[in-house]
């Protein structure tokens, strides 16, 4: 038994004293009974703006249990790469005053603190009266108070205030939540006060003549689509909402008819990067949300996702479950509905089915990625219905005269026994009429989709956007593309191979562009089209396999890895013996040379090799390009291996084949330059490596964008040389640049993401500002671990850099524990430097200094003889002097 007012622990009837610590973690597992909690969230709410390293979570977490007694590890459960969950049946007992109403306010009262405004009415089902409607007393305007009087909703209110100032920072006017004008937290009762933005959209709909369901469904879908487009900007920003449903969502209707959707009561949000809030000076919301009455009420449980009630953590996905819920029922018009078994029968647009379908997946790897996704295709439902309905007429019209012609047949049976008596006479010359009438249709077949491709380019593609509206001239041609997808199917319905390429090609260009959520449903897309048109066993499709393979590896996003084996073992499997030759044998060597690349650095030379000798058989369909871009690959793989300088002759040739061959702004010839700056780096030519990188770095940043994972990557070059030179400041600027970019372009828990904010905190920890390097290492560490796993080569690496952050900072315990626990093979690998293992010998030789371990001391400092050379740089060079003096 917990009492949260004597906020003390009863095991089995008697009194455990236990620190104040655990109680917490305790308190926050409470909240959240058969959920899962993240680290992340414990560590914030329980530590908060202070930094720890996991292992003090661990140790609060074992005194738990062990005050919990024998069954403490079953009551809290380990959730790998995750967190914890408090199992078994909870029951909350009120032992004082009851919970509602929480507050002894009535109408007429004047606001505690805020004299002026008058409290109206009491807003909410939960008959708590901590949400109010208050009314000023001089001037006719309304505002909403949100109170609280105990320590957890205390912090509910702080971390609305802190999201909403996280998102107005963030999206300014275009910010999607209700404007949080005012708070109180230093006296009770404490309270924000915001805008008053109208009724939610259960008590909107309720007040609506003759109810939601007689409104007219383009308007139902209207505001859906703007609560869609809501989320996605709450998503943009960073924030979660994870309490999505009717009662948080706002509906104000202006004089004009209109009607503005905004979200409201963040007070269990979750930021998907906790360091945003310290890049934008906001304090007091790094506390994760408690699963309060406040959240937990009403309908809440009906709206949250599959994979939350399973004991998952939250993620953009369960936002959308919660809008394909809200989208079903504002169809059918009762937002009491549950998206029950059946549910299709009562939705006639099959569009819309397939919408609700997406968003509601229960399996979240099968959800529409982006609410915005959502958005677009509401926005969209009368063209696509449009196209669908052309194509279903055209579709009829090819079935009547497939019809026709077979009528016509039948009544020529004579021609048919004329051919079959002339079989004999024909024999010689059938052959070369066979051959030539397949030509001649499969010319055709290649004309009818050059055409459709064509006619989808010019009225999908490019002419989606209406070029006299005000947003249309800012539309780049990737969001035309988001849109023209959703038309893809409708329009090809009886050509789904082409529809098939059309999906093929997009997913390619996205993969390019680096935006591999929107590749991998395109990728998705075109599988299904290749099935329909039953091409799923043909070398298109295994093709189209390959290269969503080779993007999955290339993503080098959380579970992209076992993706892309997934895909290319099933691959290798079905083509047998053709495995290892032709072009879909080169696609295949291509896919596992770069699997290999993140985690078997042998196995992907091999692979390269093998697609290199299958090159040389110059198999039918491969180009000079298709060899010149594996040689591209080759040279990065040199300098993995720790062999620059074999390396960068090679990078050299391929950056001036490329020029010849496409000119030397081309995309191909610029990254090929990147390669040569980064080789150069690695063989120690730093001063050239700069100039290089300086000269060739607003080239790609014009020709990709600054969030493209191939400018990103030349910033990663220019950040490794100006680390080097000591120039920590500069260094810092260009790791900040990869951290933030690749967020954008990539998400938050990418391997390009985690690495700039690796590199951002490596080089913060070599400078005063050593307490954010720290925090920006401990978050990329945990991300990491998280997202692919302890033995992973990023998370050895970034593991080394916090253990040598921390003994820099004096904390030598803590660092140890780090330090011992690093993969010399991995890390090194990873960072492509087979005497990388001298950095961990001088930071644990610093350990063993401090611990005046002189026996441990003797024995490392021989392995650091290299680092009184000219070439270390001089921070390890200073750091290497002083332990030669200690010793």
């Amino acid at each position: 038994m917990f009492d949260e007012a004597a906020w003390s622990l009863l095991v089995a009837g008697r009194p455990v004293e236990l620190e104040g610590k655990p109680l917490q973690v305790l308190h926050e597992l409470l909240l959240s009974a058969g959920e899962a909690v993240t680290k992340a969230e414990l560590l914030d709410a329980v530590w908060p703006g202070v930094h720890v390293v996991e292992a003090s979570l661990t140790t609060a977490v074992s005194k738990l249990r062990g005050a919990l007694g024998e069954g403490g590890a079953d009551v809290i459960q380990t959730l790998p790469r995750v967190g914890y969950r408090l199992a078994g049946p909870v029951e909350v007992e009120q032992l004082s005053t009851p919970l509602a109403p929480r507050f002894a306010f009535a109408s007429g009262d004047p606001v505690p603190g805020r004299p002026q405004w008058v409290l109206e009415e009491a807003l909410g089902a939960s008959g708590a009266d901590d949400v109010w409607r208050a009314r000023h007393q001089k001037v006719d305007e309304s505002r909403i108070f949100k109170f609280a009087e105990a320590p957890d909703r205390l912090r509910s209110l702080r971390r609305e205030v802190a999201l909403f100032r996280l998102m107005r920072n963030v999206l300014g006017d275009r910010r999607p939540c209700v404007d949080v004008l005012e708070w109180n937290f230093d006296v009770a009762p404490y309270f924000i006060e915001a805008a008053d933005a109208g009724r939610d959209m259960r008590a909107w709909a309720g007040a609506l003549e003759g109810g939601l369901a007689a409104m007219p469904l383009d308007r139902r879908i209207a505001v859906v689509a703007d609560l869609a487009r809501a989320v996605a900007a709450a998503h943009g920003a960073g924030v979660l909402h994870k309490d999505l449903k009717p009662a948080n969502v706002m509906i104000e209707t202006l004089p004009s008819g209109a009607l503005v959707v905004r979200l409201a009561d963040f007070g269990s949000g979750w930021l998907l990067d906790q360091a945003a809030l310290d890049l934008h000076g906001i304090s007091g919301g790094g506390f994760p949300p408690g699963e309060d009455e406040a959240s937990t009420r009403s309908d809440t449980a009906a709206y949250r996702a599959p994979e939350v009630a399973q004991g998952r953590a939250p993620g953009m996905a369960a936002d959308i479950y919660a809008l394909g819920l809200i989208l079903y029922q504002m169809t059918v018009g009762d937002l009491d509905r549950p998206l029950a078994a059946g549910w299709e029968g009562e939705v006639d647009d099959p569009l819309l089915r397939e919408d609700i379908a997406l968003a509601a997946a229960g399996d979240p790897s099968r959800r529409l990625e982006s609410a915005a996704l959502l958005a677009e295709g509401l926005d969209t439902l009368e063209q696509r219905r449009k196209a669908r309905a052309e194509a279903e007429a055209e579709a009829e019209r090819r079935e009547v005269e497939r019809r026709r012609e077979d009528a016509r047949a039948t009544r020529r049976p004579w021609v048919r026994l004329a051919v079959g008596l002339g079989a004999v006479g024909l024999v010689a010359t059938s052959t070369a009429a066979l051959v030539a009438v397949n030509q001649r249709n499969e010319a055709r077949a290649q004309t009818a989709a050059a055409e459709a491709s064509y006619a989808f380019l010019v009225d999908d593609l490019l002419g989606q956007a209406n070029p006299l509206s005000g947003s249309a001239a800012e539309e780049t041609l990737a969001a035309a593309a988001l849109r023209a997808r959703s038309t893809v199917d409708a329009r090809f319905a009886r050509q789904p191979e082409v529809a098939a390429g059309l999906h093929l090609s997009l997913a390619t260009a996205f993969v390019q562009r680096g935006q591999y959520d929107e590749a991998r449903r395109s990728f998705a897309l075109a599988a299904a089209a290749y099935e329909r048109a039953g091409l799923q066993q043909s070398p298109a499709a295994a093709r189209a396999r390959l290269l969503h393979a080779r993007a999955e590896a290339l993503s080098a996003q959380p579970g992209g890895l076992a993706a892309a084996k997934t895909l290319t073992e099933t691959e290798r499997r079905r083509l047998g013996s053709a495995a290892d030759k032709g072009m879909l044998g080169f696609h295949l060597a291509q896919a596992e040379a770069v699997i290999g690349f993140f985690e078997d650095l042998d196995a992907s030379n091999a692979a390269f090799a093998r697609a290199l000798a299958i090159a040389e058989t110059r198999p039918a369909g491969l180009s000079d390009r298709d060899v010149l871009l594996v040689r591209q690959q080759q040279a990065v793989l040199l300098m993995r291996l720790g062999r620059p300088a074999e390396a960068l002759p090679l990078a050299q040739r391929v950056a001036a084949d490329w020029a010849r061959a496409l000119g030397p702004d081309h995309a191909n010839a610029l990254i090929a330059r990147q390669h040569v700056a980064q080789a150069r780096l690695m063989t120690g030519d730093l001063n050239t490596a700069l100039t290089e990188a300086d000269a060739l770095l607003p080239v790609m940043t014009e020709r990709f964008g600054r969030n493209s994972r191939y400018t990103l990557g030349l910033q990663s070059t220019r950040y490794e040389v100006l680390a080097a030179l000591g120039r920590y400041a500069e260094a810092a600027g260009a790791a900040e640049a990869v951290w933030k970019g690749a967020e954008i372009s990539q998400g938050p828990n990418a391997h390009q993401t985690l690495g700039g904010l690796n590199d951002l905190g490596a080089v913060q920890c070599r400078t005063d500002d050593r307490r954010q390097g720290l925090r920006h290492l401990d978050q990329a560490y945990r991300a990491s671990r998280e997202g692919f796993g302890d033995d992973y080569p990023l998370t050895h690496v970034i593991r080394f850099y916090l253990g040598e952050c921390l003994v820099l900072d004096g904390r030598y315990s803590e660092a140890k524990q780090l330090l011992t626990q690093v993969d010399r093979e991995r890390a090194g690998g990873l960072v492509g430097d087979a005497a990388w293992g001298v950095m961990l010998d001088l930071a644990l030789a610093e350990i063993a200094a401090a611990e005046h371990d002189q026996a441990a001391l003797r024995q490392l400092l021989p392995h650091l003889s290299a680092l009184a050379g000219p070439d270390t740089p001089p921070f390890e060079r200073r750091r290497h002097a002083r332990l030669v003096r200690s010793g």
